[in-house]
C-alpha cells in the first residue's frame, strides 16, 4: 500500500487516530513530541493515545489528545474487554509506536483501515502500512518516533516533548509542600534516589551531598520516590547530619508541579529524569549502565555525571555479578565532588555559607 500524500486524503472528514505507546515513562515522554504536529496536520481528527498506568499522568492533559486509553495487564477478563473495545471503536488510523508483540497485536485487533508501524519491526506483518524511515537518518530515541510520523506527511516545526501540568495538580502540590514543611518562600532541591539495584548510588553519598548543598547553597532537601522505592530514602535519612529535609510522595502530575518549583533535581537516569528535563527544571543526572550520549536529558539545563568504564554501557549479557548484587562500579566511582561540580554547571544562585 502506498504511503504518498493521496493515501491520507482518503481518510474521512473526522478521522479517528490511535497511537499505541506502551512501555516505560521515558518512551512515552519522547512520544509526546508527535501529538501536536499530528493534530496540526489532521486538525479535524480525534486523537486517542494508548499507554500503561505508570505513564497516564504524562499524557493526561496534553491539549492535542482527545482521549487517553490505559491498558492494565490484569485481570484477564478486563484485558479481553479492552481488546474488544479496540475492535469495536473502528479507528481509521492506528499507529503502533511500541513495536513489541503486544502493541502490534493491539494494532491488528483494531482492524483499522490504516495500521501503521515500522517496516522492520518483528511483527510488521500485522501492519498494512509498514513505513521505512532510514533515509531520515534518526540518531536518538526521539528521532525514531518523529521519523515514523514524518513519513505520514506530517511536518515538525520542533521536536520537543511536551508535558502539561494541570492547575489542580499545582494547587495540590502547594498543599503537599506545606504539609511537608516547605512554604512559598523556601528554596529547595529535589533528591530522587530511586533506581534499579544495579544502578544505585550509595546512600551515604546522598546524605553527604545533602549536607554540602545545605552548607553551600542554604537549600532544603526534598526527597521524592516512585512506587516501591521508599526504602532507598529511608536508608539515606539517618546519615544526614545538618541539612533540613522533607519527604513527599505524590502522583506524577503533582510531582511535576513540585518539580517546577525546585531549584534543581538530583536523580539517576530514568523516566523522572526525562520528565524534569522536559519541564525545564535543572537536572543533575547520574548515569551508570546506560549511554548518556543516547539517553541524556533533552534539556540545556542538565549536567551528566558518568564514569566511562570499559563495561559501560552494559546489558544483560555483559553486566557484572557485583552490579546485580547492588554494588555497581560505575556508581561506586562517582564522588560527591563530581555531583557538586555538576550542580555548579546548572545552578547559578549565590553561595551561602551556613553556620
Amino acid at each position: 500500500m502506498t504511503t504518498k500524500e493521496h493515501t491520507w486524503n482518503k481518510l474521512p472528514k473526522n478521522p479517528k487516530f490511535l497511537i499505541i505507546k506502551l512501555r516505560s515513562m521515558g518512551d512515552v515522554i519522547y512520544n509526546t513530541a508527535v501529538y501536536t504536529p499530528l493534530k496540526k496536520r489532521f486538525p479535524d481528527s480525534h486523537l486517542s493515545v494508548l499507554v500503561e498506568p505508570a505513564s497516564y499522568d504524562i499524557v493526561k492533559y496534553h491539549p492535542a489528545i482527545d482521549k487517553v486509553l490505559c491498558f492494565r495487564k490484569k485481570p484477564i477478563i478486563r484485558q479481553a474487554l479492552f481488546y474488544f473495545n479496540l475492535f469495536r471503536t473502528r479507528y481509521d488510523v492506528v499507529i503502533d509506536m511500541h513495536e513489541g508483540t503486544r502493541g502490534a497485536t493491539m494494532c491488528f485487533v483494531t482492524q483499522a483501515r490504516f495500521r501503521v508501524g515500522h517496516k522492520f519491526a518483528k511483527r510488521s506483518f500485522l501492519y498494512n502500512v509498514p513505513l521505512e524511515f532510514g533515509d531520515l537518518k534518526p540518531r536518538y530515541p526521539i528521532d525514531y518516533q518523529v521519523a515514523l510520523i514524518k513519513k505520514m506527511g506530517v511536518n515538525f516545526d520542533k521536536t520537543n516533548p511536551e508535558i502539561y501540568i494541570s492547575d489542580n495538580a499545582k494547587e495540590k502540590a502547594s498543599g503537599l509542600l506545606k504539609k511537608a514543611g516547605i512554604y512559598s518562600h523556601d528554596s529547595f532541591c529535589i533528591f530522587h534516589p530511586g533506581a534499579r539495584i544495579f544502578d544505585r548510588l550509595e546512600s551515604w553519598k546522598f546524605a553527604e551531598l545533602a549536607d554540602r548543598i545545605y552548607e553551600k547553597y542554604n537549600l532544603k532537601i526534598l526527597f521524592t520516590w516512585g512506587s516501591g522505592q521508599k526504602e532507598l530514602v529511608d536508608q539515606i535519612i539517618p546519615k544526614i547530619k545538618t541539612a533540613p529535609y522533607a519527604l513527599l510522595s505524590s502522583n506524577l502530575q503533582e510531582l511535576g508541579a513540585i518539580t517546577l518549583r525546585a531549584q534543581f533535581v538530583v536523580c539517576h537516569n530514568g523516566g523522572y529524569m526525562h520528565m524534569v528535563g522536559v519541564l525545564g527544571t535543572p537536572v543533575i543526572a547520574m548515569f551508570g549502565w546506560a549511554n548518556p550520549a543516547i539517553w541524556k536529558p533533552l534539556s540545556d539545563k542538565s549536567a551528566v555525571v558518568y564514569k566511562n568504564l570499559e563495561c559501560s554501557p552494559c546489558g544483560s549479557k555483559t553486566i557484572k555479578s557485583e552490579c546485580l548484587a547492588g554494588d555497581p562500579e560505575c556508581k561506586r566511582l562517582i564522588t560527591v565532588d563530581d555531583i557538586m561540580s555538576a550542580i555548579k554547571k546548572v545552578y547559578f544562585a549565590p553561595i551561602v555559607t551556613n553556620g
